[in-house]
């Protein structure tokens, strides 16, 4: 039995009482594995960074732990002798003389990627998607071994279907604005999860080819990093931006509650079109019903004046849309045709069926300014999978949209001056592959996909699949090029 006391106990200063204290509540003071001290010690996980390439299949654990004994299944584990397999993640369990046995998780992380660690106050579990948890706090270990402090932060669960996965992506927002590996400084960032994907990398396929665009003004950027959360290693995770408003971000006029008139009402504002509908300021279209939430402003600024024109300029470009053969008005008036393009492109070639439904369908409309689509968001569910039809000429307003014989025109003019481009990212796939193969072989043991089909690739090796991904998009480049030539819409 490892014990560690801060000094002499002297029981006739009533100090008893914290040794009993102590002996109730366990913990290791300290962990390594082979000689290699762990980086992350918390009360219930402990992760150890290893180089890359180590044989963790038998390891010898070294600690120090308060007054208790140490077991793994129903085995006592001796400090410096006992060995086990951390291929993966190892549950301790502490054994105090007073009080209840502790569980701790150990796990033995090979990384060649940043590292996130994040510890929420007490250790407490992240269990909404609602309520921020406040007080957590992060440390950012860079490829090269340096640790960056990232002070405190709240933190939530993230997502609507993909709350109930296994693997759970989480919502960051620091207290104090960070530059997170090279990308601008803000609080808000994202943590996805990327579970039913096997290749873990569509968002960022999706977002690369967004950028290829010549009218996407913005798309978020985003770095893979293994994040360890409350000392424990939860795999692979796509740290991107958050999508709102900010001079680095979605870069339009931010609004006050006084803005009820003139150009002041006319923006800036950013929407999302999606089924789920839980926002607080949200409308249905006029003519086609269209679920529309208010992402900025906020409830606390939105008023009704706002509330009123946003519906208003909404319900103009639908019937304008739905009355094309006789309205002498011009959607174009109020789109700005060549973001409609550009964001259909990004969705045909990753052939994402989200906007049919619709869901995370995102729009934005600066002061005196055109309603624009995008950002482009969500692309780990049913992309990149073989496709010979197109998916989104019948999503959100494209059905009437591509009844007008100059917009099909200029689809075909855009798609001339951007096909090369898109081109360029096949071999970013490989880029990408190539930085996380060694990320994938603990992630996949971690998180297996079960119980879904939506990518077809759930049951292949991380290689095979990402060869799958870039095939099926070269596949899709070359059926669009056929078909947009030809005017076949």
């Amino acid at each position: 039995m490892e014990t560690s006391f801060d000094g002499p106990l002297d029981i006739r200063r009533g100090e008893a009482l914290a040794l009993t204290a102590s002996l109730s509540k366990p913990r290791f003071r300290s962990f390594s594995l082979d000689g290699e001290e762990a980086w992350v010690l918390c009360k219930t996980g402990v992760s150890v960074i290893l180089p890359v390439g180590t044989d963790v299949s038998r390891m010898t654990a070294s600690f120090t732990t308060d007054v208790c004994d140490v077991y793994v299944g129903n085995e006592k584990q001796t400090a410096g002798v006992s060995v086990q397999d951390f291929t993966k993640p190892v549950t301790y369990r502490l054994v105090p003389l007073f009080g209840s046995p502790v569980e701790c998780t150990v796990s033995a992380c090979r990384f060649d990627l940043p590292a996130l660690s994040i510890i929420t106050q007490d250790e407490a579990p992240i269990i909404s998607r609602v309520d921020w948890q406040k007080g957590a706090t992060v440390m950012l270990r860079h490829t090269e071994g340096t640790l960056e402090d990232l002070g405190t932060t709240q933190i939530r669960g993230r997502g609507n279907s993909t709350w109930s996965y296994p693997k759970k992506a989480y919502a960051v927002k620091l207290d104090k604005k960070q530059a997170l590996l090279g990308m601008p400084k803000d609080k808000r960032w994202n943590l996805l999860a990327n579970w039913m994907d096997r290749t873990n990398m569509r968002n960022d396929i999706a977002f690369a080819l967004a950028r290829k665009t010549r009218s996407l003004e913005w798309t978020p950027r985003g770095r893979f990093v293994e994040v360890i959360l409350n000392g424990e290693h939860k795999g692979n995770y796509y740290l991107c931006e958050h999508i709102k408003l900010a001079e680095s971000r979605v870069n339009i006029t931010e609004m006050t509650s006084e803005d009820v008139s003139g150009p002041a009402v006319t923006g800036g504002y950013i929407f999302e079109l999606d089924s789920w509908f839980d926002e607080v300021n949200k409308f249905r279209t006029d003519a086609l019903n269209m679920p529309v939430m208010i992402k900025e402003p906020d409830e606390d600024v939105l008023v009704p004046e706002q509330m009123a024109y946003v519906q208003d300029y909404f319900n103009t470009v639908e019937s304008i849309l739905t009355h094309l053969d006789s309205t002498t008005e011009d959607f174009r008036d109020y789109l700005d045709v060549d973001t409609y393009i550009d964001w259909w492109f990004v969705h045909e070639l990753t052939r994402n069926a989200e906007p049919r439904q619709p869901k995370s369908v995102y729009m934005y409309k600066d002061r005196e300014g055109k309603l624009k689509a995008g950002p482009c968001w969500d692309f780990d569910w049913g992309t990149f999978i073989p496709a010979t039809s197109w998916w989104n000429t019948i999503s959100v307003w494209y059905p009437y949209l591509f009844r007008d014989a100059s917009f099909r025109k200029r689809v075909q003019e855009k798609w001339t001056e951007t096909k090369a481009d898109f081109e360029e990212v096949l071999p970013y796939i490989d880029e990408v592959a190539a930085s996380l193969r060694n990320s994938d072989t603990m992630d996949s043991i971690l998180w297996p996909i079960t119980g879904s089909d939506a990518n077809g690739d759930e049951d292949l090796d991380f290689d095979t699949a990402v060869s799958h991904l870039r095939e099926n998009l070269a596949n899709r480049i070359s059926w669009m090029n056929r078909r947009i030539q030809n005017g076949s819409f």
